[in-house]
């Protein structure tokens, strides 16, 4: 055994038990795992778990439990705390064997279904999200039968890690030609490809074998001596194995040639992911030749050059949001103009404003990657805010207009009491702070994929930005740039849809075929299972979220409230419904035209992408024309700044009104107003702050926790709302005694069941108003008018 340090190798005191060669081997960040391998004697059981003291600065070796079966030649992979091995050859020949090992416990293997088809060996596995679920994929490969010709692979197959149920992919083509792969190396790439570095193919491993075969039964002097000549020569001119590096995109199924490197890249040689790099250590680079070289390899990153044009439109579209806010900061005279616009705004814009506060830069982003990668399974969800409509035109929307309020939480003050009113609005705060941070760095992440600018860099420009002109130019300000943001957008969106369609040789009822037999028209899923996004999740518990965000989330909320009538208020909230049909319709439809783009031309996608939320903004840099890319990353950016100016003025409103006006009563308009501004600056600066955390921490997957829990109590919020509506019971003991049930329930729920988080919201409501009505009726106090 050799140590790699300081630079270079240095031999270790310690060895193994016995020789071993072409064991399976996984790497850890603990030490690696040797599993199986053979000598000139025997195929080994044995299993050895290889660490690094660093005190000692020497290797240990200590045994795992051992294989089932002695295996050589195995594959194995690393998923979460279990090791899988798949395959392999025992002295028989090559098996169809599968095994499983949790490294929690190291108790015993445990032996999976037997993979379909013929036994491998020399075969390559990695693992991948699909469009269903993550996957182990099995590849190429060559069936071994001792004494006997072996026959070779092309075809390979997957494992469903949730489902547990094996697949034959079909065969492994490039550019239309089945292909071989034995001993190649594989590494798991970006959000949805798998990498293949080399491989040998059939064409003189089979001459080889026949030739050996030949020499084992052939008694005759003169045809041994040809038959060795043929052999040595094949062997002494053999001029290495392949340098092709091939790529496999999982949500498309398409295979493509990505690299062909300088150099033959050596085939059963060690290999692991060291951060970005895939290294592979020795190897053979002809039959029976082993290297003694290290090779590095590297994806090249995904990001492209963002160009002079681009970074000019950019410019000049975060300019004109600034002279926005610059141009409405005059006319911000008290609070009334500050939080309603003085009754100045139209209510189509008003609507628009509220559909660009609802459309965020993560969705623009998020629902043609969810198209992309499965189907419009969640078309539904975006559904369910038109048919909630009436119930908050007839219902939400009346009694605020007629309390004149200037926060949604005032009605719970008026209907039950403070501590109701400030709970509400405290909830309301905290989550757009978090939600700030959220809508922040997402589109940052995705951005800095394509584009290059660096993730701090761009949520630094749209926070500061952000903070500026909201600050300044008030609710007019938010609303006005919402405005052009949803026609940049919208417009934008048309022309990728356009542009996709002219940019593709499949005609447009070939498109819907093809995508079509592929399921990804897949609308609605009627299985009773509350566990995954079927259609009742999907409907059910998006008309609760959509009533949640429409008819209690003060940033929606605030924008009903600058119109001086109900039929202004209900004309702003028509706008936003006639126009999420259509905009839900382009997007879906973008996800399903990438996807048929990327089916077409796989090599136009990099396997360095990270995140799926990257692919529409990777279409728009690379594939439109320079200048309207760049308007429509401007866009982005402008869309995530329109939910962060709404956030801003929204808990800046919720802070004066709710807190403190209600502690300092006696404070007067002017000096509130330079409050309100102080607080929309305060609040600006912390989501600042916190993305700039989350970008550095990598607590990505942790906050996105905190903000689901977080969320937890929105629906109970509704809940709040709607028993304070409907019912005249209703009291305040009984109200927050449901509230505190409902938080407890969803909890429960969250935690210890597998159900959809798009549920959540639908419990909470409904949790809320039953326990809040049932406890009212035992505390039996006179509710409020």
């Amino acid at each position: 055994m050799y140590i790699f340090e300081d630079g270079k190798w240095r031999l270790s005191a310690k060895q193994l038990p016995i020789p071993l060669g072409y064991a399976a081997s996984i790497s850890t960040k603990k030490g690696i795992l040797t599993i199986g391998g053979n000598n000139a004697d025997t195929i080994s059981d044995k299993v050895l778990w290889i660490t690094y003291n660093t005190s000692a600065k020497e290797i240990e070796v200590s045994e795992y439990p051992k294989l089932p079966e002695p295996l050589a030649f195995a594959s194995a992979v690393l998923v979460d705390d279990f090791v899988y091995v798949v395959g392999g050859k025992n002295k028989e020949g090559s098996t169809n064997s599968f095994y499983k090992l949790n490294l929690k416990t190291k108790d015993k293997w445990e032996k999976l279904t037997d993979f379909p088809g013929l036994p491998r060996a020399l075969h390559t596995v990695a693992v991948q999200e699909t469009k269903t679920n993550k996957k182990i994929f099995v590849l190429g490969g060559r069936n071994e039968v001792a004494g006997k010709k072996s026959e070779t692979l092309t075809s390979y197959l997957s494992y469903d890690l949730k489902e547990n149920i094996w697949t034959n992919e079909g065969d492994l083509k490039i550019d239309g030609a089945s292909r071989v792969l034995m001993g190649a190396s594989a590494e798991t790439m970006g959000s949805m490809h798998i990498m293949v570095y080399g491989g040998s193919d059939e064409i003189l491993f089979d001459e080889l074998e026949n030739i050996g075969l030949k020499l084992k039964t052939t008694e005759n002097d003169s045809l041994v001596n040809v038959l060795k000549t043929r052999r040595n020569k094949i062997l002494n001119n053999h001029k290495g194995f392949s340098k092709d590096v091939l790529a496999y995109n999982t949500i498309t199924k398409q295979w493509f040639l990505y690299d062909v490197l300088k150099e033959k890249i050596p085939v059963t040689a060690l290999s692991f992911k060291k951060g970005d790099d895939f290294v592979m250590v020795s190897g053979e680079v002809s039959p029976g030749i082993r290297t003694a070289k290290v090779t590095s390899f590297k994806v090249a990153d995904a990001a492209h050059p963002f160009g002079v044009l681009n970074y000019t439109v950019l410019a000049l579209y975060l300019l004109i949001s600034v002279l926005i806010g610059l141009y409405f900061a005059r006319k911000q005279k008290s609070t009334e103009d500050y939080f309603t616009g003085g009754g100045r705004i139209p209510w189509w814009a008003s609507g628009l404003s509220v559909f660009g506060t609802l459309l965020s830069a993560i969705t623009f982003m998020a629902i043609p990657a969810k198209a992309f990668v499965t189907d419009w399974s969640f078309f539904f969800l975006n559904i369910t805010a038109i048919l909630i409509t009436p119930v908050i035109a007839f219902i939400f929307i009346p009694f605020f207009n007629k309390l004149k309020i200037k926060t949604a939480y005032e009605y719970l003050e008026d209907r039950f009491n403070y501590t109701a009113r400030a709970f509400g609005s405290l909830s309301f705060i905290l989550f757009q702070l978090g939600r700030i941070g959220i809508v922040l760095l997402l589109p940052s992440l995705a951005i800095s994929i394509v584009t290059g600018i660096p993730v701090e860099t761009s949520i630094l420009i749209m926070g500061i930005l952000c903070i500026f002109y909201t600050t300044f130019g008030g609710i007019e300000a938010v609303i006005w740039t919402d405005v052009m943001q949803v026609v940049v957008l919208l417009g934008g969106s048309v022309l990728a849809v356009v542009w996709i369609m002219l940019h593709t040789e499949t005609s447009f009822g070939d498109m819907i075929t093809y995508a079509s037999d592929r399921d990804k028209f897949n609308i609605a899923n009627f299985d009773f299972n509350f566990t995954q996004s079927t259609f009742w999740v999907v409907f059910i518990g998006g008309l609760a979220s959509a009533m949640v965000t429409q008819g209690t989330d003060q940033t929606i909320v605030q924008r009903f409230l600058t119109s001086t009538s109900v039929k202004d208020s209900q004309k702003t909230l028509y706008t936003n419904a006639v126009l999420t049909l259509p905009a839900t319709i382009i997007f879906f439809g973008i996800g399903t035209l990438l996807f048929i783009f990327y089916t077409e031309m796989p090599t136009k996608l990099s396997p360095a992408i990270s995140n799926n939320d990257s692919i529409f903004p990777w279409y728009i840099v690379r594939e439109l024309p320079i200048g309207v890319s760049g308007l429509l990353v401007a866009g982005i950016f402008s869309a995530a700044m329109s939910s962060i100016s709404s956030s801003l003025n929204s808990v800046s409103t919720a802070y004066c009104n709710d807190f403190h006006s209600h502690f300092k009563p006696e404070v007067k308009d002017k000096r509130l107003l330079k409050i309100a501004r102080l607080a929309t600056m305060v609040t600006g600066v912390l989501g600042v702050l916190l993305a700039l955390w989350m970008a550095s921490s990598e607590i990505k997957s942790l906050w996105d926790q905190f903000y689901r829990f977080l969320g937890l109590f929105t629906g109970g919020l509704g809940g709040m709302f709607l028993l304070g509506m409907l019912t005249k019971k209703a009291n305040a003991k009984g109200t927050l005694t449901g509230l505190v049930f409902s938080a407890i329930i969803i909890w429960y729920i969250s935690v210890f069941t597998d159900i959809s988080f798009l549920m959540y919201s639908f419990f909470g409501v409904v949790s809320c108003f039953s326990f809040g009505y049932i406890f009212s009726l035992f505390f039996s106090e006179k509710a409020k008018a």
